[in-house]
C-alpha cells in the first residue's frame, strides 16, 4: 500500500471511530427513548460488514445486563395474555407509565436547553474547553436525570410483576430474539 492510500485509509478509520464514540446527548433518542446500556463503539467498517454477514440489515443487538433483566411496558403490553397480566396489575403500571411520562416531558425541555447551550459554546471559532465541559456536564446530568426516570419506571414495572410473570417473559423475550427478523409479525397478518 502506497504511503496516500495508507494516510487516507488511517484517516477514514480515525473519522469513523470518532463519528461512533458517545457524545453527551447520544444515548437519549430525538423521539425521548432512552439506553441504558453503554453505547458500543464500533466503526464503519465493522458495521457495515455485520450487516452484509447476516440475513437481515436490522440484525438484533444483544440485551445489555441491565436490560436482560428489566421489562419495558411495551412487552409487558404485548404478552399481556401469555402472562395473565391482571387488571390491578394493568392498572399499575398504566399509572405508573402516566407519572413518568409527566416526568419526562419536563426532562425533555430541560434536555433539549442544555443541547442548545453545548451547540452554542462549540459554535464559537476557538472553543473555551472550561464553558463547554460545563456545559457537557450540564447536558450529561439532564441526560442522566432522565435515564433515571426511566430505570425507576422499568423497576417500578417489573416489581409489579409476579416472578412467574417474569420467567414467562423472559423466555417469550428470549424466543423473540432466536427468531428471524420479521417472524414474529408472520402470523398476526
Amino acid at each position: 500500500m502506497n504511503r496516500p492510500s495508507l494516510l487516507l485509509t488511517f484517516s477514514l478509520l480515525v473519522t469513523a471511530c470518532a463519528r461512533s464514540a458517545p457524545l453527551p446527548g447520544d444515548s437519549v433518542g430525538a423521539d425521548g427513548a432512552v439506553s441504558l446500556a453503554t453505547p458500543r463503539l464500533t466503526t464503519n467498517a465493522t458495521s457495515s460488514s455485520s450487516s452484509s454477514s447476516s440475513s437481515s440489515p436490522a440484525a438484533r443487538a444483544p440485551l445489555s445486563a441491565l436490560e436482560s433483566r428489566l421489562f419495558p411496558a411495551e412487552l409487558v403490553m404485548d404478552h399481556q395474555a401469555a402472562i395473565a397480566l391482571l387488571p390491578a396489575q394493568q392498572e399499575a403500571i398504566s399509572k405508573e407509565l402516566g407519572k413518568t411520562q409527566t416526568e419526562l416531558v419536563k426532562l425533555q425541555w430541560v434536555l433539549q436547553t442544555e443541547k442548545d447551550q453545548l451547540v452554542k459554546v462549540l459554535d464559537d471559532a476557538k472553543v473555551d474547553e472550561a464553558r463547554s465541559r460545563r456545559a457537557a456536564d450540564a447536558l450529561m446530568k439532564a441526560e442522566n436525570a432522565i435515564k433515571a426516570a426511566h430505570l425507576g419506571l422499568l423497576v417500578r414495572i417489573k416489581n409489579v410483576l409476579t416472578p412467574a410473570q417474569q420467567q414467562k417473559l423472559r423466555a417469550l423475550r428470549e424466543e423473540a430474539q432466536c427468531a428471524p427478523a420479521g417472524a414474529e409479525d408472520a402470523g398476526h397478518d
